[in-house]
């Protein structure tokens, strides 16, 4: 199951994330134990099309996200898409998240990791 992020201060645990990009998605992860799931936000810019088709890109998104959520730690997860994901098939988007997941999941573990720590040495 996966939740989204509702309001603009949701946004705060992207601020210092590294954006990963992969084909047309675009990713930034906040590993977060504490976000209790799964949350996604979709960056879906008027620049791809109208409406109909920003929604459909978002739908297609959300489906590929909840078939995967199982196997993704808790955190905070923002998509970004580019006029290019207009065209892909389901196929490709799929391959170009799963690729891009596992490259933003290296890179989210590996700040959440180095935040616990600064954390720590504070203490």
């Amino acid at each position: 199951m996966i939740k989204r992020i509702p309001r603009r201060l949701g946004f705060a645990p992207f601020q210092g994330c590294r954006l990963i990009r992969e084909g047309a998605l675009g990713l930034r992860v906040a590993v977060d134990p504490a976000a209790g799931g799964v949350c996604v936000a979709f960056a879906t810019p008027k620049r791809i099309g109208s409406a109909v088709v920003r929604n459909r890109v978002r739908r297609r998104l959300r489906e590929l996200m909840r078939a995967r959520a199982n196997g993704l730690p808790a955190g905070w997860y923002l998509l970004s898409v580019e006029p290019a994901a207009v065209d892909s098939n389901w196929g490709q988007l799929g391959t170009t998240l799963d690729a891009l997941l596992e490259r933003g999941l290296q890179a989210g573990t590996t700040a959440a990791f180095s935040s616990n720590n600064a954390d720590r040495s504070l203490v």
